[in-house]
């Protein structure tokens, strides 16, 4: 059977593992043997091949280094990495070259991977897998920008510095910056009305990384709150949550076995692993989260209203858009007054309006995480 290599290069969260794991699992029972190339080397099957995958410049210094300006555009995110900087898609792609000379595969899908797929594309088949967010059409003259505000870096130069190094590995350059992400076939797992780019985009969407409770009875009396992320939450999101007056069940893996203990003193339960969301489905009345896509796309399938603490331009998008389809609400994570915040927690509890168009559009969610649409 097909040797096919499996590549993760950008972004963090669990999405990328499990998503990955669940294709090689499937690919294995078909006979096929799977080899890794991702950014983390834990978490993967036991046993199975894995590389090393090239890491850009943020990747090697720090995930959490600052950008000079507010990203707009992918485009921009890319810059922020580090892809622009002297010598780097040089590197990155004379890596990537070699990888695939050493591994040979019959195939590769692409998981955020925008050198993997620049080095493999044109030479074995390529699958561009990704998100509304992580995987625009290629065929845009440009990333458009996402935040409103005008791109913060000029694509022409990215674009002179990227056809270079292309070419110093054979590859033949591109037209435009966003056909970086061009492959052979690509897969955007994702609600269409989760995806910035659903106006433009063609060939549907594939089902999200998103688990579909099929029995949703229980209590559903709870606040659940899952944060993660580089953002500390104040004193006020606490503050707030202990104020509201309805039982609380906190996750956050920031948190300190201090912290933890403060807050199971002001009355919160506070989980140490993550929950299924099976269970969290059956005790929730609403939930509260920065926003992660696996976890929002659980919610909608779910029928559970949400409240939202963006921290970045892709969850901000997601953000928005459960507001213009009237299936969440959004606070600023940087702005809680304990108050203020147990109020808008309360006003949500008793949001009837809000939880009948949640529980209708909950059916079609549902379906979504099974079926390509």
């Amino acid at each position: 059977m097909a040797r096919i290599l499996l590549g993760w290069e950008l972004g963090g969260g669990n999405g990328h593992h499990v998503k990955l794991n669940t294709i090689a699992a499937r690919l294995a029972e078909q006979g096929h043997h799977v080899v890794f190339a991702t950014q983390h080397l834990n978490g993967w099957p036991a046993g199975a091949e894995i590389w090393q995958a090239p890491l850009w410049p943020a990747q090697v210094t720090t995930l959490a280094r600052a950008a000079a300006t507010a990203p707009a555009t992918l485009g921009d995110i890319f810059v922020n990495l580090g892809f622009g900087e002297a010598g780097v898609a040089d590197v990155v792609l004379a890596a990537w070259d070699r990888l695939l000379a050493a591994i040979r595969p019959d195939a590769v899908a692409s998981e955020f991977a925008p050198g993997l797929t620049l080095a493999a594309f044109g030479r074995v088949p390529v699958l561009a897998l990704g998100t509304g967010f992580t995987l625009p059409p290629a065929d845009m003259s440009a990333f458009p920008s996402l935040s409103g505000q005008p791109p913060a870096h000029p694509e022409a130069p990215l674009l002179d510095t990227l056809n270079r190094a292309l070419t110093r590995i054979g590859r033949p350059g591109r037209e435009a910056l966003p056909a970086m992400l061009l492959a052979d076939a690509a897969l955007s797992s994702v609600f269409a009305e989760l995806d910035p780019y659903a106006a433009i985009r063609r060939g549907g969407h594939g089902a999200p990384m998103a688990t579909r409770v099929d029995d949703p009875s229980g209590p559903r009396d709870e606040i659940f709150v899952y944060m993660n992320g580089p953002q500390p939450r104040p004193a006020g999101f606490w503050q707030g949550l202990a104020m509201c007056g309805r039982p609380v069940r906190v996750y956050d893996p920031r948190l300190s076995r201090g912290d933890r203990a403060k807050l199971e003193a002001a009355g919160l339960t506070v989980e140490t692993r993550p929950t299924a969301f099976t269970r969290i489905a059956q005790r929730s009345r609403f939930v509260l989260s920065h926003c992660g896509l696996g976890f929002t796309c659980s919610a909608l399938a779910a029928g559970l209203p949400h409240v939202v603490a963006p921290y970045d331009l892709e969850k901000q998008l997601i953000a928005h858009a459960l507001e213009q389809h009237g299936l969440g609400v959004r606070v600023a994570a940087a702005s809680y007054d304990a108050e203020a915040f147990a109020a808008l927690l309360a006003r949500v509890d008793t949001d009837e309006a809000l939880f009948a168009r949640v529980t209708a559009a909950a059916t079609g969610f549902a379906a979504a995480t099974r079926t390509p649409r």
